[in-house]
């Protein structure tokens, strides 16, 4: 079992790094210079952390994204699973890390670009997660024992390199790291969006191990805990040489961390460096791929078993394909209304989830009261994002940290606790009556 654990945890880490996860931190390291040791603990709290503690309780209740939307209630419950893989999967997830491999890393390789060349990349690259994903059973040992390794690598090379070899000393901090560098970092790690994607690797981690043979609850959450913790482990080495390799970059005028990988990769390879990077890209979005399609898969097969699951995979792959060649621009305008909407939800449903766990009444109400504030203030900031509604978008912007995108944290935290006070009350009260009635 405990060959199982690392596997599983190498899976994990490969399934969360994905192409937004390895240029974030350069950019972090490039901007915050001095700052970012602090920018980068902030990271790692919503980058690292909370997608760790997402793990932990889809284990611990076993019952998916659904179970924890039905504490709300459980229409709820099933519509928001499907915005969730929906997102995650087939009209973002899935397209975007194809065309991510094919505009960051095929870009890097291919000497001739146009829409044939991406349309051939994608077909290439679709049919590789097909037929990976197709083999459930064996996709534990094929990214757990052989892409992840060799992800790990060549990452492992490039890191190594700049540490060895740094292009300069570490500089003044500029732009939003500055004032606020651990803020910014909460933030910037806020933006990855792995908790939403935590929502459905943690099944398939579970999984992992009732294929081992593994059936106690108590035993399966214990070695999900493990192999979360060698996911987070590598997660945190990897984000914070990744960001040494940005404060390190003293070249200025880069704009995002994928234009600072690619210097960083000629500069200590050469020629070859175009390819070592290009591989890293390919290689994480493809891991990370791979777990969404088998995620919506098995999501599929839980709500409409009479479907096969080969059926769910060839379908999300070839929905995945076909969404991907419409390019980046347009993938992002499909998914941004979707994701306004439902990733300040799952963040609120995974921590009243997590406070359920250790607080021992049962609550109801501080589900219900947060999650509808929640949901009224996603649906204003995307009002507001697209300017619709113009009275409603000036209540938006009033709101504490609307700037930030954070509008729905201080209702949260209140809804929270009252609704947690109303619940110990009602469960007091029924004790009473209980033993009263006896």
């Amino acid at each position: 079992m405990k060959k199982v654990i690392l596997v599983s945890g190498l899976m994990l880490f490969s399934l969360f790094f994905g192409a937004g996860n390895l240029i974030f931190p350069p950019m972090l390291g490039y901007t915050a210079q001095s700052n970012m040791w602090t920018g980068m603990t902030g990271f790692a709290i919503t980058g690292i952390l909370m997608p760790f503690i997402t793990v932990i309780v889809i284990a611990y209740y076993d019952g998916g994204v659904e179970f924890i939307g039905n504490r709300v209630h459980p229409k709820f419950g099933f519509i928001f699973a499907v915005c969730i893989y929906l997102s995650i999967g087939a009209l973002y997830g899935i397209p975007r890390a194809a065309n991510v491999a094919y505009e960051i890393g095929a870009k890097s390789i291919i000497p001739i670009h146009n829409t044939w060349t991406l349309v051939g990349f994608s077909l290439v690259f679709f049919i590789v997660v097909g037929l990976i994903a197709l083999y459930p059973t064996k996709m534990v040992d094929n990214l757990g024992k052989i892409l992840t390794p060799a992800l790990l690598i060549i990452i492992g090379a490039l890191c190594i390199g700049a540490i060895v070899n740094p292009e300069g000393p570490v500089g003044q901090p500029h732009g939003k790291y500055e004032k606020a560098p651990f803020v910014s970092g909460i933030l910037e790690g806020y933006y990855t969006m792995d908790l939403v994607a935590a929502l459905a690797f943690s099944v398939v981690i579970v999984q992992s191990f009732k294929l081992a043979g593994l059936t106690d609850s108590k035993k399966i959450v214990k070695n999900v805990i493990l192999s979360g913790l060698i996911s987070a482990v590598l997660l945190t080495v990897i984000y914070f040489s990744l960001a040494y390799l940005g404060i390190t970059t003293s070249k200025p005028g880069f704009e995002n961390g994928a234009s600072i990988l690619t210097y960083n990769s000629v500069r200590l390879f050469g020629a070859f460096g175009n390819i070592l990077f290009g591989m890293i890209v390919i290689l994480a979005c493809l891991t990370t791929c791979i777990g969404l399609v088998n995620a919506s898969a098995a999501f599929g097969m839980k709500k409409f078993p009479k479907i096969p699951y080969k059926t769910y995979v060839v379908s999300f792959a070839l929905v995945g394909f076909l969404i991907s060649i419409l390019g980046l621009d347009m993938i992002l305008q499909i998914a941004v209304p979707l994701l306004t909407f439902i990733y300040p939800i799952s963040i609120v449903l995974v921590l009243i989830s997590l406070f359920a766990i250790a607080i021992p009444t049962h609550l109801k109400v501080a589900y219900i009261l947060p999650t509808i504030s929640t949901l009224i203030i996603s649906v204003l900031e995307i009002f507001n994002t697209f300017k619709l509604i113009k009275p409603l978008n000036a209540v938006y912007q009033k709101l504490p940290l609307s700037d930030l995108g954070l509008a729905w944290l201080f209702p949260f935290i209140a809804l929270t606790l009252i609704g947690m006070i109303i619940d110990f009350i009602r469960n007091k009260k029924q004790t009473q009556s209980s033993t009263t009635a006896s």
